[in-house]
Order: C-alpha cells, then structure tokens, then sequence
C-alpha cells in the first residue's frame, strides 16, 4: 500500500469514514487525471472556460446553467454575495463598504441545518455577506416557522440537505422549496456530497451547491447549479470580487466537467461494496466484544455501511478509545466515528482502494482486540 505521501514521511491513509475533507475528500480516476494535466498544460481565456463549464454542466444535470466554483462552500458564499449584488459590478466590488447601508441580505435557515461541517455554514453565508436567521429548533421544524420568518428584508431560504444536520422531525426539502417559490423567495439547497445532481434542480430550487470531490470524485473543486443563466452569470460575476479569493484554476475546471460526465455515465463503480461487507461482518462478529450489522446512510440516502459496536469490558477498549488505538501504527484507518460516544463507529466501504484495505482493517480490529486481553 506504498504511496506518494508515505514516500515522503507522511503517515499512509485507509479512509473508510466517507468523503471527507480532513482525508482529502476522495481520489480521482485516470480520466480525470489526464484531463487535469492535459488542462494544466495548456493556456485558455478564463472568462470563456467559466462560460463554456457552466453551460456544460447545466446540460448534464438539467439545469439552465451553472458556475464552477473552489468547492461547496465557496458555491454557498458566492451564492449568497450574488443574489445581493446581482449584476452591478460597483457592488461586486465593493461590497464590504456597501453591506452597512444594504437591508435586504437576511438567509432563513432551519437551527437544526446551522452545523459545522469543518466550518460553520454560517460563516460561508456570512462570507457572501449574508445575515443569518435561524427558525424552528434544534429537535423540530415546520414550515410556518420559515413562512413567518420572512419579511422584506428576506433574501433567501437555506437548506442544508447532510447527515451533519438534525433529521429527525425536521422540515422536508421538496416541501420548503415549494414554499420558497410560492412567496417568490430564491431557495438554495447545500447539497455538498449529494449524488443526485438534478433532483434538486428539478424540484424547483434556485441554486443548488455541490462539491466536485465527493459524490462526483473530481478534483477539489465545487459547482452551483442554476435555474437560470442570469442566476449564474451573476454568480461568475463574484469572480471579480469576493470570488478572486477562492478561484479555481483551468485544470481543476475541466477535471470537474470530465468528473461529472464519468458519474453521469456510470462510469464510477466502488471497488468494495456493500455485498462486500457481509463476510467482513461476519468475521467482526467472531471477534470477542464485537458486534457488527450493515446499516444505511442516516441521511436516508442509498449508501450502507458496516456499523461495529465495541463491548469493552469484553474486547478491551471502547469505541472512543478505538479511534486512536486505529490511527496507531505505519497505516492509519480512519472510520466514521459520529456514533462513538454511543459505543459504534461504521465503515464506509466506498473510499476504499481494495478489498486488501477491508481485510487490513479487520486484521487490525483482531489484533487490537488481542492486545486489551
């Protein structure tokens, strides 16, 4: 499992927590990289990429447009900043001098979806110069709590559709859309590491945020999908003010458009799968004060991983205690410990490299099992 990061001293990595950040989101396939390099090696007028890019995208996923960004974040920020600015350059460019005198920037989102991801959304919003309000409560929603929220100084409804965000008893997406177009309000929905790159397109949303390294394995990159050209025209403006500072290059603009086109193609097939989680599982479950069962994605989305609960008066060590005790040795394994405190944490067989990585992470499991008798 030799690679170019422990060639150079860094500890390696089997990522069996997700798409995430920290890790380095996910890795890319060999179209992709010899777009990037191909991309990286040639010039082009930046303005005509980001045009051609955007309408690209928004013929592969339905939407009338779109606008490359550096990432889902950026998207968001962008977003926010282009539905205050619109198409005036002036405020484009001044628009931190010109927010103290500007009403209309107020970002309803539920309590429930204000998380932090890495960073708080609150910030990327606050970043595009938006104000947020947050309604409803951490532990429910309901759409009178945004429809009572608005008033003329209301810019836009957020919605942060992650596994990050509470779920239960919480306002559903397709309902708050329809809201937002009902009171002529522009919706936009975070949909970061989202696989479905239309559905929210399709149910009427504004702006749809996703990042390109995630679901969609390109580059680190991210892009909004609009529901019109002037939505994102207006987001490519930015570009020549708060965008500047989060620009994305050429190559990472064409490795995205071949990204999504491999996705959209089916092109992306996991190297381990959830059939193969039933015999790890099996061989988990052999393991004294270990008990482990395939669950789906809390999010409700079509993705199972290998939950593994920790008995640790039995085993030896306790779930919390195992997070450490994995990133132990030459090769860290790094699961998804959201549900540690409650005695589990999960594997996530779609960043792994090989089934060898799964048979690693059992081994590993056995012999720390070993170590706590």
């Amino acid at each position: 499992m030799e690679n170019i990061y422990g060639k150079n001293g860094l500890q390696k990595v089997i990522n069996a927590s997700g798409r995430m950040t920290k890790l380095g989101v996910s890795t890319i396939s060999d179209g992709v990289g010899k777009t990037l390099v191909e991309a990286a090696g040639n010039y082009v007028l930046i303005d005509s990429l980001f045009e051609f890019a955007g309408k690209k995208i928004g013929e592969m996923t339905g939407a009338a447009d779109a606008c490359v960004t550096s990432g889902a974040s950026a998207a968001i920020a962008l977003s926010v900043a282009s539905l205050i600015c619109g198409d005036n350059l002036s405020l484009v460019q001044h628009l931190y001098d010109r927010l103290p005198y500007i009403d209309k920037r107020e970002v309803i989102m539920l309590k429930g979806h204000n998380v932090d991801f890495g960073a708080p959304v609150a910030e990327m919003v606050q970043i595009g110069g938006g104000r947020i309000v947050e309604v409803g409560f951490a532990n429910g929603s309901k759409l009178s709590d945004i429809e009572n929220a608005v008033n003329k100084n209301t810019l836009a409804i957020l919605f942060v559709k992650s596994h990050h965000c509470v779920q239960k008893e919480m306002v559903d997406v397709k309902d708050t859309i329809e809201l937002a177009n009902r009171l002529n309000i522009p919706c936009i929905v975070d949909a970061a590491a989202e696989e479905d790159l239309s559905r929210y397109i399709n149910m009427g949303a504004d702006i749809v945020c996703y990042s390109g390294a995630k679901a969609i394995e390109g580059p680190t990159s991210g892009f909004a999908v609009c529901k019109t050209s002037e939505l994102a025209s207006n987001m490519r403006l930015q570009y020549k003010g708060i965008g500047r500072a989060m620009k994305i290059g050429k190559e990472g603009i064409m490795g995205l458009v071949q990204a999504i086109s491999e996705n959209l193609n089916g092109e992306h097939t996991p190297v381990v799968t959830k059939e193969d989680l039933v015999p790890f599982v099996e061989k988990i479950n052999a393991v004294p004060g270990c008990k482990a069962e395939i669950i789906q994605d809390e999010a409700g989305r079509e993705i199972y991983r290998a939950k593994i609960s920790f008995n640790k008066e039995e085993y030896g060590f306790s779930a919390r205690e195992m997070i450490s005790k994995l990133c132990e040795g030459e090769t860290a394994v790094y699961t998804r410990d959201y549900q540690a405190n409650l005695g589990s944490l999960a594997i996530d067989p779609r960043p792994l490299k090989s089934k060898d990585e799964l048979n690693y992470i059992y081994s590993r499991i056995e012999e720390i099992g070993k170590e706590g008798k």
